[in-house]
């Protein structure tokens, strides 16, 4: 799964443990021996940290509470079931929906509504070629619905749109 992996790591509470393999989702273009390589080919790629960093929703001190997450699972009791997902709420909400496909088939998903004055906007789904699998701005959703493909994730990030833009307070 490679970079699902990270997105994983990534969307969990606590410290990351990145060992620069798979989870990392940094290609060597096939050289398994870089260590000579002073290029970009070793150069840490920091977006994955920087956007994890930028959102606080990654980092809480404490255990979740129920109004600190929200499952989209409805039969927990289904072992055939290989697919998660769920919201993480941030007071300002920033919230983020993460979501993990280990099927082998597309699960299509209900979107939840994002916070007031806000809309999804697509930061990772892994199923897409890289670079355009990570954009640390996100790129608009567009409908209620999205198709998640097999053995893939994707975060989701609730932003102002163009559409819902953020209220100014003119004194």
């Amino acid at each position: 799964m490679g970079f699902s992996d990270s997105i994983c790591n990534s969307g969990f509470q606590g410290t990351p443990m990145m060992l620069m393999g798979d989870e990392y989702g940094h290609t060597r273009y096939g050289n398994n021996n870089s260590y000579g390589h002073d290029s970009s080919i070793n150069n840490f790629l920091w977006d994955q940290a920087k956007y994890r960093h930028a959102h606080k929703v990654f980092s809480h001190e404490n255990f979740l509470s129920k109004t600190d997450i929200t499952w989209h699972e409805h039969n927990w009791d289904n072992y055939e079931s290989k697919f998660l997902a769920f919201t993480l709420h941030d007071n300002s909400g920033g919230d983020i929906y993460l979501a993990f496909n280990a099927h082998d088939f597309f699960v299509e998903v209900m979107l939840p509504t994002p916070p007031t004055k806000r809309s999804w906007f697509r930061v990772v789904d892994t199923n897409l070629v890289s670079p355009d699998d990570f954009n640390l701005d996100g790129l608009p959703c567009k409908g209620n619905t999205y198709n998640i493909a097999p053995y893939s994730s994707i975060l989701l990030e609730a932003k102002f749109s163009l559409e819902n833009p953020p209220l100014t307070i003119v004194q």
